[in-house]
C-alpha cells in the first residue's frame, strides 16, 4: 500500500531535511566550468557548474562572497565547497557555496588578470603612491618562510654586500590557503613591532603558479599599500609576476636580487665616503666657487647688455621725440622767410582778426616791426 499523500511542500521539505543530514552532501566539493554567472544586486551570485554530461546551479551568498580569494567569471575552472540543499518553494536543488578554489593554469591567468585591472583602476599600481627605497639602510627586515631557500639567499647576500646591515627575519607561511592571512598579519605586526625598519623585504622561493599564489590574492596586495614601511617583493623566479609584484614599492625578479636592491654593496658605500675626504672637499669647494664665478661673470655680462639695449632704446625715442618738437616748434617757419602777427600779445593767424586802425606786431626772423592796419581785405 502507498503511503498516505503529501502535499508538495511537505515532500519538498521533507528532501531537504534528508539532504541536509547526509554527511557526504552536506560537506561537498564539487569541480566544474562555471557558466551562466549573475552577480545580483543583492550581493548574492548564482552561477552553474557543469562538465562534459551534466550541471548543477551554484549558490553563494553575499557574505561569503566578501571573503572570496579571487574573482570568478565566465569559463573557469573551479571547484566549490558547500552543500547540496533544496530550494523549497521551487523544487529545485543546488549547492549552497562556502568557498572557492579556482583549478587550472588557464583559469588563474583569468582570476590573476580580474584583480590585477580591479586594483590597477583604483590606482593601487601608480607610481605616484611607491614609496622611496633608502639608499643606505640600517635594519632591514624579511617576510618569508623561516625554513625555505629564500630566507638563506637575502641572509647570504646582505650580509655579503654589507655586514654591518641588520637583518630581521620575520616568519610567515608562504604557501596554501593559510598564506595569505599569514603574511598579511606579518607586515602589520612588522610595522608595529618594529617601525624603525628601514624596508622590508616580502616573498618566497620558486613554485608552481598554485605554490606562488598568495602572493596573487587582494588581501595581501593591500596590506602591502598599507605597510608605513617601503616594501620590495621577492616571489618565485625572474619569469614569475604576481600582484604583490605591481602592489610593492619595488620588485625584485628573485630573493636574491631584491636582497642586493635592498642593500648597497659596501663598495659604494666607501665610494661615497671618499667623496667626504678633505682633499675631495676642496676640490669640491674650488669647484663650486670656480662655477659660481663663472655663473657672476655670465649674469653681469647679461646685466650689461641689458643696460646698453635700454640705453640705446631710450636716446632712440629721445630723437623721436626731439624731431617731433621740432616739427611743431611754430618758430621754424622763421627760418624759411615768414613772418607771424601778434595783437594784444597774442599770435594772432587770421586777417579777420584785425579792424582799420588797429595795431600789430609783425616778428621776423631777425626783429619785429610795430605796424598800423590801414585796410583789412578779407579772401574767400
Amino acid at each position: 500500500m502507498p503511503l498516505k499523500p503529501v502535499s508538495v511542500s511537505q515532500l519538498n521539505s521533507y528532501i531537504k531535511r534528508i539532504l541536509a543530514t547526509d554527511p557526504i552532501l552536506s560537506n561537498v566539493s564539487v569541480k566544474g566550468e562555471i557558466s551562466n554567472l549573475t552577480k545580483h544586486s543583492s550581493g548574492h551570485w548564482y552561477f552553474t557548474l557543469k562538465d562534459e554530461t551534466s550541471r548543477i546551479n551554484c549558490f553563494l551568498p553575499a557574505e561569503r562572497v566578501s571573503g572570496l580569494r579571487f574573482d570568478i567569471s565566465e569559463g573557469m575552472e573551479l571547484i566549490v565547497y558547500g552543500s547540496v540543499s533544496v530550494y523549497e518553494r521551487g523544487g529545485s536543488y543546488s549547492v549552497y557555496v562556502r568557498d572557492i578554489d579556482v583549478q587550472g593554469e588557464g583559469s588563474l591567468k583569468i582570476a590573476f588578470e580580474n584583480l590585477r585591472r580591479k586594483l590597477e583602476a583604483e590606482g593601487l599600481f601608480d607610481p605616484d603612491v611607491k614609496r622611496p627605497i633608502p639608499e643606505f639602510p640600517k635594519r632591514i627586515g624579511v617576510l618569508t618562510s623561516p625554513t625555505g631557500a629564500a630566507v638563506h639567499d637575502i641572509i647570504t647576500t646582505v650580509k655579503r654586500r654589507n655586514p654591518l646591515v641588520d637583518v630581521l627575519i620575520y616568519p610567515c607561511i608562504v604557501q596554501g590557503p593559510e598564506a595569505a592571512v599569514s603574511i598579511v598579519n606579518g607586515l602589520a605586526e612588522m610595522n608595529r613591532l618594529f617601525p624603525d625598519l628601514d624596508v622590508i623585504i616580502a616573498g618566497r622561493g620558486g613554485g608552481s603558479a598554485e605554490d606562488l599564489w598568495c602572493f596573487n590574492e587582494e588581501s595581501v596586495a593591500r596590506a602591502i599599500r598599507a605597510s608605513e614601511i617601503p616594501v620590495i617583493s621577492a616571489v618565485g623566479h625572474e619569469v614569475d609576476f604576481t600582484i604583490a609584484d605591481f602592489a610593492a614599492d619595488l620588485r625584485g625578479a628573485t630573493p636574491t636580487a631584491a636582497a642586493e636592491l635592498a642593500v648597497p654593496h659596501m663598495a659604494a658605500l666607501i665610494d661615497t665616503l671618499q667623496l667626504y675626504t678633505p682633499q675631495r672637499l676642496y676640490q669640491n669647494l674650488q669647484t663650486g666657487f670656480e662655477n659660481y664665478g663663472l655663473s657672476l661673470q655670465r649674469l653681469r655680462d647679461s646685466v650689461e647688455n641689458s643696460i646698453r639695449s635700454r640705453i640705446r632704446e631710450a636716446e632712440s625715442k629721445l630723437e623721436l621725440l626731439k624731431n617731433d618738437a621740432d616739427l611743431s616748434n611754430p618758430m621754424n617757419v622763421l627760418d624759411k622767410g615768414y613772418a607771424m602777427a601778434k595783437k594784444g600779445g597774442e599770435w594772432v593767424e587770421r586777417a579777420a582778426a584785425f579792424a582799420k586802425g588797429d595795431s600789430l606786431d609783425l616778428r621776423f626772423k631777425d626783429g619785429t616791426l610795430v605796424c598800423l592796419v590801414q585796410e583789412v581785405t578779407i579772401h574767400e
